[in-house]
């Protein structure tokens, strides 16, 4: 089989945990090589191509490492190059719907990385709970970590994949707490299939908490996403103190690239759709509109 070129655009922390994952990969692809369009990686002697040009030339998919101009990416989607994006955040404008129609156009994979949605199996937990009608995640830090605010985009975003369709409504409300600088953050989204989400973010709890509770249909889950314990309760069944799944498959959060970059290379591989694709970013990106409103 012919390996699959990939080359580095930019440069981030993930730079080498990144390559190491291709390493591991190296029966299905092969690292052509870097542009480097600010600094470059200390110790970094691979090949470095002079332009985005010359990149093209010798490869198949391009990595998108920190802050990329969006037409950078634009440009490689036009001239048919899969493409992974390690920062989400440089998509969230307007132009990101013109992005996800070009790829489709274009039939290329374009992924987008959220680690924590793998490290938290939402994968899995999508596949076991099609019918999904109600999520609720509470997120509660501990008072002695002395947080100002809880960043629940990853939530926001797990709550669109589980639910795989566009928000229609969302409201958030700010309440202090200890201090007008503390606040909790309460987050409540409404699907097109009526399904909703609410999301609680607590900066300082008296323990530290992180749960998602799902209600589907003739199902409910308890998730607890710390201890990584995954409970079921089914018609004719009952919760028990045992495990009825476990999330402890995965790894730390410090090795999750593997699963985000096997993902892309298995949707190049298969001609398959990636689990976070520029479709799903949209969807966050018309949701946190809906919540700026």
């Amino acid at each position: 089989m012919e390996l699959i070129k990939i080359a580095f655009v930019g440069n981030s922390d993930n730079f080498e945990a990144y390559r190491k994952v291709l390493e591991r990969h190296n029966e299905y692809v092969t690292f052509s090589g870097a542009w480097f369009p600010g600094d470059k990686p200390e110790n970094y002697s691979d090949r470095e191509f002079s332009s985005m040009e010359d990149l093209y030339a010798e490869s198949d998919a391009v990595i998108f490492l920190g802050k990329i101009r969006r037409k950078v990416i634009s440009d490689s989607i036009k001239v048919l190059k899969h493409i992974f994006i390690e920062d989400y955040d440089v998509l969230m404008n307007a132009e990101v719907k013109y992005m996800s129609d070009l790829a489709v156009e274009a039939k290329i994979m374009a992924q987008v990385s959220f680690p924590k949605i793998y490290f938290w199996g939402i994968e899995d937990i999508a596949d076991e709970y099609p019918m999904i009608r109600n999520i609720f995640f509470n997120r509660e830090y501990l008072y002695l970590q002395q947080r100002q605010e809880v960043d629940i985009i990853p939530e926001i975003m797990s709550s669109i994949m589980l639910v795989g369709e566009d928000v229609i409504r969302a409201s958030r409300s700010f309440y202090p707490l200890i201090s007008k600088r503390t606040e909790m953050q309460i987050v409540n989204l409404e699907f097109v299939t009526k399904a909703t989400s609410s999301i609680t973010g607590i900066p300082v709890g008296f323990f530290e908490k992180h749960d998602l509770r799902i209600i589907a249909e003739r199902n409910l889950a308890y998730i607890d996403l710390r201890k990584r314990e995954w409970h079921s309760l089914r018609p004719a069944k009952a919760i028990t103190g045992n495990l009825i799944k476990g999330l402890a498959g995965l790894p730390e959060v410090g090795d999750l690239e593997q699963f985000e970059l096997q993902d892309f290379i298995y949707s190049i591989k298969e001609n398959s759709k990636p689990f976070i694709s520029l479709e799903e970013i949209v969807r966050l990106y018309n949701c946190m509109k809906l919540l700026e409103s």
